[in-house]
């Protein structure tokens, strides 16, 4: 019997930096599970970059106000947990 394990599907991800020193934009592409990963790759083997990141996957929309909150922010509804709210909107439903 083997075991087998699984590897995360690699893709190619571009990524953009801006060298801290000079100031000059800076690019690399990245194989790896996720532009996630890439980012975080990138910003631990040159420290001298600041690496541009698309935080829109931290983001997730209120379901009542339709703002833009990080993920981490939002209250989740009792009922249906795929709904998310803000702080002010989760006290307005509850009242």
């Amino acid at each position: 019997m083997t075991n087998s394990i699984e590897l995360p599907s690699l893709s190619v991800f571009q990524v953009v930096a801006v060298c801290r020193k000079t100031g000059k934009p800076q690019f690399a592409s990245v194989t790896a599970p996720s532009q996630l990963d890439a980012d975080d790759f990138v910003a631990d083997v040159q420290p001298d970059w600041i690496v541009i990141r698309d935080n829109s996957d931290l983001l997730a929309t209120c379901d009542h106000c339709e703002q833009r909150f990080p993920k981490d922010e939002l209250v989740a509804c009792a009922v249906e947990p795929d709904f998310l709210f803000c702080d002010d909107c989760a006290d307005k439903l509850r009242d």
